[in-house]
């Protein structure tokens, strides 16, 4: 059986990223096959997971890697009638259980069309 944990807060700075990726780290180490994915456009998870900084930046990941969140959905945002494909995801060479969706600073471009169908199919009530 597959299990899902899934954190979120509309609150910046509640501890999700770090949370997130400790908590994977761990799950992963103890022997559970564990996938993150960052969904948030600022790709924190991405950067501390891929130890970006000033010398190694997230853009140069981007050039060489288009298997990313963005990517990955970019078919049903675009409209196109085609199935999703799998995405081959970051592998974590010191962990090998633990393995990374990276999200895509871009994603933000998505958050308008995505408003709009989550009001138009009311997929979210309050």
């Amino acid at each position: 059986m597959v299990k899902t944990i899934s954190l979120f807060n509309n609150k910046g700075g509640v501890s999700k990223t770090t949370t997130t990726f400790h908590l994977g780290w761990k799950l992963a180490e103890k022997g559970q096959k564990t996938l993150i994915v960052d969904t948030d456009p600022q790709c924190n998870l991405t950067g501390l997971c891929l130890n970006a900084d000033k010398n190694n930046k997230l853009e140069n990941f981007y050039v060489k890697n288009s298997n990313n969140l963005k990517e990955a959905l970019s078919p049903v945002f675009s409209g196109a009638l085609s199935p999703l494909q799998p995405v081959t995801c970051y592998e974590f060479e010191e962990n090998s259980n633990l393995f990374l969706l990276p999200g895509h600073i871009d994603f933000s471009e998505y958050d308008a069309t995505y408003n709009i169908a989550e009001n138009l199919t009311g997929s979210l009530t309050m």
